[in-house]
């Protein structure tokens, strides 16, 4: 007979989450790939944080839950998931690499140049942007817009030293 003391007690999740769950495991077989628990964590992470999280803050946020997940593990997954266009890589500030699901590809970004932040911008003729493009060149697969400044976040910080 099995022990309950010793019996890891499984966390309730909600029917959202078994919604969300669900479609998550769809849209991963859909692209070859198994959702472990690893990778749902990951793309948990990386879908609630909106941010655009490196591979570190991921691995941070991650770790609680699956304390013996390898900074390696996410890196590796990060780049299956990449692969997979599950996710999307954008190179920013001094080289650094941070991250965003395929939702967000279909937006334009703003990248403050001191700090690194990155805010989605949604703008109204993205869409016509993209159909335009389409019409021009043939089937895009994602759109990377990106505007780059100083933003509202260190604008005062700038002036204040001038």
């Amino acid at each position: 007979m099995a022990n309950k003391k010793n019996t890891p007690k499984r966390k309730a999740v909600s029917a959202d989450e078994q919604a969300q769950n669900r479609e998550w495991r769809q849209m991963f077989h859909a692209a070859g790939l198994r959702l472990t628990k690893q990778r749902l964590a990951i793309y948990r992470e990386l879908e609630t944080n909106k941010n655009h999280p490196d591979v570190d803050t991921i691995f941070r946020a991650v770790r609680p839950a699956i304390p013996k997940i390898s900074l390696f593990t996410v890196y590796r997954t990060m780049n299956m998931m990449e692969e997979a266009g599950l996710a999307w890589r954008i190179t920013t500030w001094k080289s650094h690499a941070r991250y965003g699901t395929s939702k967000e590809r279909q937006i334009a970004h703003f990248l403050c140049e001191k700090c690194g932040r990155i805010d989605n911008v949604e703008l109204d003729g993205l869409t016509t942007l993209r159909r335009s493009a389409e019409n021009t060149l043939g089937t895009l697969s994602g759109m990377d817009l990106i505007f780059r400044g100083t933003g509202k976040c260190c604008a005062p910080r700038a002036r204040s030293r001038n």
